[in-house]
């Protein structure tokens, strides 16, 4: 797979992702407001351990991880970079996909 479709391949993981993650913390968000769920009880953990899980399945290197909570889902535009490649904001899974591709394949 060239570099260009392996770009495409990680910006739909990471858009399925985020997409997944907002439903989910909605979804959550919701059951704790009615008084449904504890956000520190074994529900919440179970739901969101799996999630995590399954992340950490789909990316073991952690540019998912980091993406979804440490960079707020490109919210935070945090800097990244691979490979000797200039570290530059992350604000879209496209960008995210791009230093994802860079960090794979070495220079």
């Amino acid at each position: 797979m060239n570099r260009t479709k392996q770009i495409k391949h990680w910006q739909g993981i990471i858009e399925t992702l985020t997409a997944s993650y907002n439903r989910l913390d909605d979804a959550c968000n919701a059951a704790i407001k009615a008084g449904c769920m504890d956000s520190e009880g074994r529900l919440h953990e179970a739901i969101w351990g799996a999630f995590e899980d399954a992340v950490q399945i789909i990316d073991p290197d952690g540019w998912l991880d980091w993406w979804l909570w440490d960079n707020g889902r490109g919210g935070h535009g945090m800097l990244a970079g691979a490979n000797g490649k200039k570290a530059k904001p992350v604000k879209t899974a496209a960008q995210m996909a791009r230093v994802i591709v860079d960090f794979k394949h070495e220079p």
